[in-house]
């Protein structure tokens, strides 16, 4: 197999190859954890664990990509540890990354227009701040209360859900009235709508890749972190 970056070993080479089908594997999962969401006290730790591990993996991936280009090597790992599980502030730095790095792209106009995208959504900022929290803490939430006998100074993830949840329903409709089913067929809408704009941010990530918002490397892990012949949502 040849050596895809000249900064990297036949090691670091499979080891990124590695974690790009990782990244391709939990994103789609999310996304499918997501739209099949209906009760999140049965179903949310399966949407949360893929997602913040899927989004997390992605942005310092990606970043890690741009910064090889910068400084000649893959960043260190006490570098990629002070990056933390914070995920609102990964993918802030891989948005920041891809805006430095647009007037560069193959196709300048695509590149903004992507962006645009994703930075005009309301519903990525409350599913990021979801994930963030879980990714930072929230998974130990419920131990770290049974240890110390405080809810410390955190919300439960859960209740970030509620509002994102809450915040998507105003935009469907707001709540029925009705059967059952009319209220599993609003739930399900909730949930695509969910869904739908994480796809979106992921397809975003996958082509500022191939347009070169990463840099050259991040040219071909772009290629990598999306599943082939998967269809584009944004022409849904």
């Amino acid at each position: 197999m040849p050596m895809i970056h000249p900064a990297l070993s036949m090691q670091q080479t499979f080891a990124l190859i590695a974690e790009g089908q990782s990244v391709q594997n939990l994103m789609r999962d999310a996304c499918a954890a997501i739209r099949g969401l209906r009760e999140p006290s049965v179903h949310s730790d399966a949407v949360f664990t893929l997602g913040s591990i899927g989004v997390e993996k992605l942005a310092k991936m990606m970043i890690g990509c741009a910064e090889i280009d910068a400084a000649g090597r893959w960043p260190s790992k006490s570098t990629m540890i002070g990056w933390g599980h914070n995920i609102d502030a990964l993918v802030e730095k891989l948005f920041t990354t891809a805006q430095e790095n647009q007037p560069g792209a193959v196709a300048t106009d695509y590149a903004a227009s992507l962006i645009d995208r994703v930075r005009g959504s309301s519903t990525l900022p409350l599913l990021f701040a979801t994930l963030s929290r879980y990714g930072s803490s929230g998974r130990f939430h419920y131990l770290d209360v049974l240890a110390t006998g405080s809810e410390g100074r955190f919300d439960p993830p859960a209740q970030y859900w509620e509002r994102l949840e809450s915040a998507i329903a105003d935009q469907v409709g707001g709540y029925p009235g009705g059967t059952p089913a009319d209220f599993e067929r609003f739930l399900e809408r909730v949930s695509a709508a969910i869904a739908d704009e994480l796809e979106v941010w992921w397809f975003a990530m996958h082509r500022l890749g191939m347009q070169g918002c990463f840099g050259a490397l991040g040219e071909k892990m772009g290629i990598a972190i999306w599943p082939y012949g998967r269809p584009d949502p944004l022409r849904r």
